[in-house]
């Protein structure tokens, strides 16, 4: 799978595949609470309603530009 057919899929397969995948990090922004995994060869944010907790938006992407919002909040154990 890429990312490009995880966009193409519905919202249901959308929300199937994101529980196969790991969760890496989280943010909060004045909108949305937003959590991060990672799939297959690919990232995906789940963007949250940060007041009614739903779901609102699937975004995933290969590009690890996306990623650098989390950067500043990863813990990395060694």
């Amino acid at each position: 799978m890429t990312s490009d057919i995880f966009n193409a899929c519905s919202f249901q397969r959308k929300t199937e595949l994101v529980l196969e995948g790991t969760f890496l990090a989280d943010r909060l922004t004045d909108r949305y609470y937003i959590r991060l995994y990672n799939l297959h060869q690919f990232y995906v944010e789940v963007f949250f309603d940060d007041h009614t907790h739903l779901i609102v938006h699937f975004r995933a992407f290969d590009n690890t530009m996306f990623v650098l919002p989390y950067v500043s909040d990863l813990k990395i154990a060694v």
